[in-house]
């Protein structure tokens, strides 16, 4: 894995090796630059050796005449059959890296030699020819793509601290996302929260030609059930391809290991390692909390089912304690991520990733995007549950949920799971549509957030009770039938490719380790949108389909243990271990210099949040973050800061 970066339409050479030092975390290895006067392009590359760590493998990298030249961040799968086919065809290759592949795959197809790649990558290829700079990003997102186009100029890269090295890129709030940001935690979409610079999205490509800049989606998935293939023979084609996927995934010609939290997805990945390599070892990482941490969030322990699991499976298992003190972290998880997101597991996976490094191991396979091709998530259960109570007018159910609510947060805490699971499914059922979608990714009240803004700042944003429009593009652009197949094409083009991917990139990547995600293989995807809706959700049995396939190798109770986050106890740290940190970055002196929120509201929340009156844990956290964000990436242009 690596880090690139760039520009097109201008002449800087000079600011092409800054841009590139700043991200050096993300390719250890090697640097290199290359720029053409006359094209007026510049191209950067940090390298992270993984296949073929010679000096064969350096970037950017051109083909044979030097018309075509790349920068690559990524994995492709299956570059070894498109080798063989180039080869054929009279390509010479100077090593064994997958980027050759890249290279000369352009020079047959053009853009879309991108419909033949099964992978993971951020790519730009400049075509010396054409005088076009191509920029795509794979098919779910998993690489970061950051661009600034302004007149003819362009300039790009893989993280946003990079494009800040270019003094002329403004370091201004995009306003319209905030709301957006207090909502889902994140910013989905193309937007990021500075104003022009904007994410190439999951499975498009960017043209760059003579100034002017095209966008189009490359990839498609059509989610077309086929009700004419038994049960048994689904289980036998998730587990074969399941099995395939894994297997191809573990190419590498260095270290490589995997995260092992003892839930399915994470089990499955680690099991089909274990049956494809009898006798390999097998390095797996995990993490623990101690009890009372965990009490106030009500996680489930993950460890004595990952320490199981290893023990089944005969893995090496490491741990690691998550303690208190990890929010030291803070302003170096800020600045690593780029844009702000509220969610605390980007701990955990910053760890995990160091001490897999500390270990010598440089790869880690991950679990993410089981539950979303699958069905894993409550909120599938949520759907159909609601589609079944669709007959029962929502004047008489919408009340009774509502008393529902009130009796248990009066009898466990505002912050208990109950009450806060029974809020999110009334204000799902009181919705419909994308709107529905909406309450059940909402992390906050949206008649809270309503109150936090200061009436300067509340003027020029959009209040209305419409759904942002990056959600109802996504929701619009489904293809095929099943609102639970909808709501999963969602979130993998919001909750994957705008935060989880985005947050396990970064925070890897800060290490120098590459994660890889099975689950979101090209092919297994195909299959997954193939299946019934009723195989992966089967009464209440999520991830039917790949549990049952599963059933040689692990143990039921592991299978089918209940849905748990992979996330550190953020409730009790807001109420206990972040106060001081609280009053301080939300004191009322800074919020009233900022001018975004009211700071009487702000004390108001922190008060409830401390009584246990109302669970603003999130909310909160999105405001903390935010401040150090913009102490990071606004006041400064991207340079860590210190609490």
């Amino acid at each position: 894995m690596c880090g690139i970066c760039g520009y097109v339409g201008d002449n800087r050479p000079e600011l092409l090796e800054p841009m590139a030092k700043v991200i050096a975390h993300r390719g250890p290895d090697d640097m290199g630059t290359w720029h053409d006067t006359a094209g007026e392009v510049g191209l950067g590359h940090r390298r992270l050796s993984i296949i073929d760590l010679s000096p064969a493998g350096h970037q950017p990298m051109s083909n044979e005449d030097g018309t075509i030249w790349l920068s690559y961040n990524g994995e492709l799968y299956n570059f070894q059959q498109h080798r063989e086919w180039l080869i054929s065809r009279g390509h010479k290759f100077r090593g064994r890296s997958d980027t050759e592949v890249i290279v000369h795959l352009y020079e047959e197809k053009g853009p879309e030699f991108l419909q033949d790649l099964n992978g993971i990558f951020a790519i730009a290829i400049w075509d010396a020819n054409k005088r076009t700079l191509l920029l795509a990003r794979d098919h779910a997102g998993i690489k970061p793509l950051y661009y600034w186009h302004s007149g003819r100029k362009l300039y790009f890269a893989s993280e946003i601290k990079a494009l800040l090295r270019v003094p002329e890129i403004p370091r201004e709030l995009n306003v319209q996302t905030v709301p957006e940001f207090l909502t889902f935690l994140w910013v989905p979409g193309e937007e990021t929260m500075l104003k022009g610079i904007r994410k190439v999205e999951p499975g498009h490509y960017l043209l760059w030609k003579d100034g002017r800049v095209e966008t189009k989606q490359w990839f498609h998935i059509a989610y077309e059930p086929d009700e004419r293939i038994s049960e048994d023979q689904w289980v036998r084609d998730v587990h074969d391809t399941f099995m395939l996927t894994t297997q191809r995934q573990m190419m590498s010609d260095v270290p490589l290991g995997a995260f092992l939290s003892g839930g399915t997805d994470s089990t499955a990945i680690v099991a089909c390692m274990r049956k494809s390599f009898p006798d390999r070892q097998i390095k797996c990482y995990t993490y623990s909390f101690d009890e009372g941490d965990m009490a106030r969030d009500q996680y489930e322990a993950d460890y004595p089912y990952a320490k199981r699991v290893a023990d089944i499976l005969k893995t090496e298992l490491t741990n690691f304690r998550l303690a208190p003190d990890v929010i030291s972290l803070l302003p170096k998880m800020v600045y690593h991520n780029d844009e702000p997101d509220a969610d605390p597991t980007v701990f955990p996976s910053y760890l995990i990733c160091k001490l897999a490094r500390e270990d010598g191991t440089t790869v880690l396979l991950s679990g993410m995007g089981g539950d979303e091709i699958f069905f894993g998530y409550r909120s599938h259960k949520a759907l159909r549950f609601l589609e079944r109570l669709s007959w029962i007018p929502r004047p008489l159910l919408s009340p009774s949920l509502g008393l529902a609510e009130s009796a248990a947060s009066a009898m466990m805490g505002a912050q208990s799971a109950i009450p806060r699971r029974l809020r999110k499914f009334r204000r799902a059922l009181d919705g419909d549509g994308v709107r529905r979608f909406l309450e059940l990714s909402d992390w906050s009240s949206p008649l809270v957030r309503r109150r936090v803004y200061a009436k300067g700042f509340a003027s020029r944003l959009d209040l209305s009770d419409a759904p942002p429009a990056s959600l109802q593009k996504y929701y619009d652009s489904f293809v095929g039938t099943g609102e639970l197949n909808r709501r999963s094409h969602i979130l993998i083009q919001t909750f994957l490719a705008a935060h989880n991917f985005l947050y396990t990139d970064k925070s890897s990547m800060a290490v120098s380790v590459e994660v890889r995600v099975p689950f979101l293989d090209v092919e297994l995807m195909r299959l997954a949108a193939r299946i019934p809706e009723r195989l992966k959700l089967k009464g209440q049995t999520t991830k039917y389909l790949l549990k049952k396939s599963l059933e040689p190798y692990i143990p039921h109770d592991i299978l089918h243990r209940s849905k748990t986050g992979f996330g550190p106890p953020l409730r009790k740290w807001i109420a206990m271990d972040l106060d001081h940190v609280l009053a301080d970055l939300l004191s009322p002196s800074r919020l009233a210099s900022r001018g975004l929120f009211e700071p009487n509201v702000i004390q108001e929340i922190i008060a409830e949040n401390r009584a246990n009156k109302a669970d603003h844990a999130y909310l909160l956290y999105c405001l903390l973050t935010l401040e150090l964000w913009m102490q990071t990436f606004i006041d400064r242009p991207g340079e860590e800061v210190t609490l």
